[in-house]
């Protein structure tokens, strides 16, 4: 018999419509680093007299199911964790995709560029219908060919030079699926085949009265052990900002039960395309301004969960209920300026952003409002630089009645 191995492991999640009941479909595969959820059930042992020194048989204690999962930041997959943790976003269209049309030389008769499946055609003069009108210089050819795209229903175009530059009309993730081709590949380079960039951008606020709970099930198809964690509501959320290095998530998951089967409980997956961001690409913010001379730095997000611990005859939760949520994190710097230790000492608050972005159309950005610092020491440890720590708790904000706001910018059309 096979021995289980990581390399083969898989992770499979979805919401729930009724908490601690796993959907027949919907699963999605999701990657990860680790995972340690499962049910545990502990042994008591009898504390009875008068049957000697050999012990006597242990008692089951209740069933727990509580445990860490590690995931990467990506792009897209990391909104399916966020919505377990601060429900459902608001999503809004905000990128438009975007394309171009370079003419390295100039197009010939019957050359075509096809832009979101119509076909385009070059002539030496009097153009008609889907036409244009070759010039004297790719430049002006180019000029004749944005002019005849322009009027498209889905995608605006302008020349400048001897480039087009291609806008798909409407704001998001669905201008990517506009086609680029041609037929002189020598003498028009496109930017790709589709349109590309178009993003949406989906916004978490903290402190929802009500939060979704999953089925979460772990794969271990060499045994086979499949193991599904039902009524699963993540407890909270910890990143930390460095400047090299993966860049990961620690989720703490409070479950109901776990189902234990020989195969696969989830069905068909689907799956997004996995695109990680980068510690590099990562900053720290104050009051909206980059802040220097920061080493590392870590955020924390809390539903602070309550296991509704009843009498029950399996030995499982009912539920687990949110409590305050409490935002906390640390910062280290290398202390060259006051301007932390100014404000800790003032007992001023400011607003901290967490923010990682892989150009226009993928970001991640956390911005916790209302940040208090306490006052630190300066750790002198040798002849090198002198560091500051600060430990910091964010509070609600009383103008936007919230502590905290996530916004992640992506290609996916919904959560």
């Amino acid at each position: 018999m096979p021995r289980a191995r990581g390399v083969n492991a898989a992770l499979a999640a979805v919401f729930e419509s009724t908490y601690g009941t796993p959907p027949g479909t919907g699963f999605r595969r999701m990657p990860f680093a680790s995972v340690n959820i499962g049910e545990e059930q502990g042994l008591i042992a009898s504390e009875l007299l008068g049957f000697g020194r050999e012990p006597l048989a242990p008692v089951y204690d209740v069933i727990t199911n509580t445990g860490d999962l590690v995931v990467p930041v990506d792009t897209r997959n990391i909104g399916v964790w966020l919505r377990g943790l601060m429900g459902a976003p608001t999503t809004v269209a905000a990128n438009a995709a975007t394309g171009t049309i370079t003419l390295t030389a100039n197009l010939l008769v019957n050359d075509t560029v096809t832009v979101d499946g119509t076909v385009y055609t070059a002539v030496a003069s009097g153009a008609t219908g889907q036409q244009f009108n070759l010039g004297g210089t790719a430049a002006l050819t180019a000029t004749a060919l944005a002019a005849i795209i322009n009027p498209s229903a889905n995608v605006a175009a302008a020349a400048v030079g001897a480039v087009v530059n291609l806008t798909a009309k409407a704001l998001g993730p669905a201008g990517n699926a506009r086609t680029l081709a041609t037929n002189a590949p020598t003498r028009a380079t496109l930017s790709g085949a589709t349109l590309s960039g178009g993003a949406n951008s989906h916004t978490w606020f903290s402190g929802a009265q009500a939060l979704p709970s999953m089925s979460i099930e772990v794969q271990l198809p060499d045994v086979p052990f499949f193991g599904m964690n039902y009524g699963a509501r993540i407890n909270s959320f910890q990143v930390q900002a460095q400047r090299s290095g993966l860049l990961t998530a620690s989720l703490n998951i409070m479950a109901q039960g776990e189902t234990i089967a020989a195969t696969a409980q989830s069905g068909t997956l689907s799956e997004f395309v996995l695109e990680r961001f980068g510690q590099f690409q990562g900053e720290v913010r104050r009051n909206n301004v980059a802040l220097g001379n920061v080493i590392s730095a870590e955020l924390t997000y809390s539903n602070n969960l309550e296991a509704v611990e009843v009498i029950r005859s399996d030995g499982r939760i009912a539920d687990a209920d949110p409590g305050i949520i409490a935002l906390t994190g640390n910062i280290t710097t290398r202390f060259e300026d006051r301007v932390l230790l100014d404000q800790a000492t003032n007992r001023l608050p400011c607003e901290l952003q967490f923010r990682w972005a892989a150009g226009a159309a993928a970001s991640l950005v956390w911005t916790a409002h209302r940040v208090f610092l306490p006052r630190g020491d300066r750790q002198i440890q040798g002849p090198g630089g002198v560091q500051a720590p600060f430990a910091f708790q964010a509070a609600i904000d009383p103008v936007l009645n919230r502590a905290a706001t996530c916004v992640l910018t992506n290609d996916v059309a919904s959560y």
